[in-house]
């Protein structure tokens, strides 16, 4: 016989220290290792050997079986009403109002029984389904993507995390949980794994205190960062999810979390796998594989086959929620579903996404820039000006892009100009375009940078060719330059392949081809002319008409302004006049009478 714990989740541990565990819970004595009391609860799938079976374990599933009847037949009254009354709310939900549903020549989207729905395109932020965006409700374990993401930008992944007695206890053994034990040590990556893949409680406790000493000052860190990424309607109480009535946010506020946090590849991908394996350390004692109860990954029910990542979420008030993205033909949508009955949360994210992905298109704004009124009218003009100028004043950002029902134009869309107040440099306004009033997209207009003059580039072609030696020397040490360059650069490459590989996406301005010579990418000089279609010039033209009405007006006005000042100026002489005859008369009137 051998000495063990049942722990606060119901497992026997083994254990050669007894006086360690009789602080913390009841000492039995069990034939067998690392034997579960209640395996149904906790760390399943643990490695056990048919030898470790012994009669307690065969009492324990006797016991385990009689309490699952027993349970199965007291609630058997009690479900069908619970159920019963929770589809009937749901029925009544899908008579809601779906908002993208009423604007005009916006594809219909589906009909779903959650209390709140989005589904945003994450690049643009547009948002081709709606349904109560704006509503309060309880994000139950979703709130572990605010977790996860405060983690992954505030600690590296080999940082250890320890289980503190309140990180474990304050999680019941009926929450989902995978059975961590006060003082275990797990590093950072296998704690994420087990909080976004298994949605363990206690595990997000941990890393709550790890990074900020408690779960209530973790709570304001999420807050901070909810607000920096723009939620206005949202407030977290703690970094699991249980329930709490100050812990709230909306479909919008959790599409735009969801946003950032699936933006990380590392994230994304822990999201989307179908489970999560531990191996036992000096400091975590136990081997074990556990499954997701996510069915949207791979092998599942409801598997999605362009899934970025997902994560589940419920409680009894929350009811079920889900938090999924999507990407297909380079649209990547964001769904949120919340308040939900099982299992319409995965059905009705389905729908969302072939919603989204049948019905719009991406449509790049560049390509349709000489279409925009505000591009060609006005004081602003797309293409060279009457002097052949192509020194462009203003430009487009050539990455934006719109969403737009497929059937739509872009000649359908309207846009409002703001000034850009944010202090990002080159950038002196935003374009928001609208469908029917409803935003499908944004752009900066930006400062484009001075490019040479028709007068400078013949200037250039007509220099002498003077100095042949010193620039053929010039290129003999600049190829070599490059070469030593490029030999660090390939020695530099096979030491971090790997981050290489990772971050390529995060290099657009490395366009070098290391195949060239400085002798090769010498190319001849051509007349410039303007083939950036998203310059916007000065139109002389009309400065020149505007001016010439600016100063024809003031000419006007100045006449106008003479003519009334001539106006009042020989009234008041008139006036001063006809007072001078007036006094006049009656000084003659006064001398009569005193000759009289």
């Amino acid at each position: 016989m051998k000495t063990g714990i049942v722990n606060k989740f119901g497992f026997v541990r083994t254990c050669t220290d007894k006086r360690r565990f009789a602080e913390t819970g009841t000492v039995v004595k069990f034939s067998g290792t690392n034997f579960m009391m209640n395996h149904f609860y906790r760390k399943g799938n643990r490695k056990q050997s048919a030898g470790n079976r012994g009669k307690a374990g065969r009492f324990s599933l006797r016991v385990f079986a009689g309490a699952l009847a027993s349970l199965f037949l007291m609630s058997a009254a009690v479900l069908p009403v619970s159920a019963n009354e929770f589809e009937d709310a749901r029925k009544e939900r899908m008579n809601e109002v779906v908002l993208t549903n009423t604007i005009a020549d916006w594809p219909q989207g589906p009909i779903i029984g959650a209390e709140g729905a989005i589904l945003m395109e994450a690049r643009t932020g547009a948002i081709l389904y709606a349904k109560n965006i704006d509503e309060k409700l309880f994000p139950a374990s979703t709130t572990k993507i605010m977790t996860g993401l405060l983690a992954y930008e505030n600690c590296k992944l080999d940082e250890d995390v320890e289980f503190s007695y309140d990180a474990v206890h304050s999680v019941s053994r009926e929450d989902s949980n995978i059975g961590m034990d006060a003082g275990e040590i797990i590093p950072m990556n296998k704690a994420l794994e087990g909080m976004m893949i298994l949605s363990a409680n206690e595990v997000a406790n941990a890393i709550a205190e790890h990074i900020s000493g408690t779960t209530d000052d973790f709570a304001e860190l999420m807050n901070k960062k909810a607000a920096e990424i723009g939620c206005t309607n949202t407030h977290f109480s703690n970094p699991n999810g249980l329930h709490d009535d100050n812990h709230y946010t909306t479909p919008r506020d959790l599409a735009l979390i969801a946003k950032y946090y699936f933006s990380y590849d590392y994230l994304a991908s822990l999201s989307r796998e179908p489970s999560c394996e531990f191996t036992a350390t000096e400091t975590q004692p136990d081997d074990f594989v556990r499954n997701t109860k996510n069915m949207l990954v791979k092998g599942k029910k409801y598997e999605y086959e362009y899934l970025v990542g997902s994560k589940t979420g419920y409680t009894s008030v929350a009811r079920q929620t889900l938090v999924s993205a999507a990407k297909k033909d380079g649209m990547e949508l964001i769904c949120v579903i919340m308040k939900e009955e099982s299992p319409f949360q995965y059905e009705d994210t389905v729908a969302l996404f072939d919603y989204g992905f049948e019905n719009f298109k991406k449509v790049s704004i560049a390509d349709h820039a000489e279409e925009s009124n505000m591009l060609s009218t006005g004081f602003f003009s797309v293409g060279q000006d009457v002097f052949g100028s192509n020194k462009s004043i203003l430009n487009i950002d050539p990455s934006a892009v719109l969403i737009l029902p497929k059937n739509a134009e872009f000649s359908e869309v309207n846009y409002d100009l703001t000034a850009n107040n944010t202090g990002e440099a080159g950038s002196v306004a935003k374009i928001s375009y609208l469908f029917h009033g409803n935003p499908v997209g944004e752009a900066a207009l930006n400062m484009s940078a001075e490019s040479p003059s028709l007068f400078e580039e013949f200037s250039k072609k007509e220099e002498p060719a003077a100095d042949s030696s010193e620039n053929s020397e010039g290129e003999a040490g600049k190829e070599g330059t490059d070469a030593g360059r490029a030999e660090e650069g390939s020695e530099t490459g096979s030491e971090g392949g790997d981050g290489a590989e990772a971050g390529s996406g995060n290099a657009p301005g490395d366009n070098t081809d290391p195949g060239k010579t400085g002798e090769d990418s010498s190319e001849e000089v051509k007349p410039v002319t303007n083939r950036n279609k998203n310059g916007i010039f000065i139109n002389v033209k009309i400065a020149l008409i505007s001016l010439g009405a600016i100063v024809g007006t003031a000419v006007l006005l100045l006449v106008i302004r003479s003519v009334i000042r001539g106006y009042q100026f020989s009234r008041r002489r008139k006036d001063a006049m006809e007072r001078h005859r007036k006094r006049k008369r009656s000084r003659r009137e006064r001398d009569d009478d005193y000759i009289d």
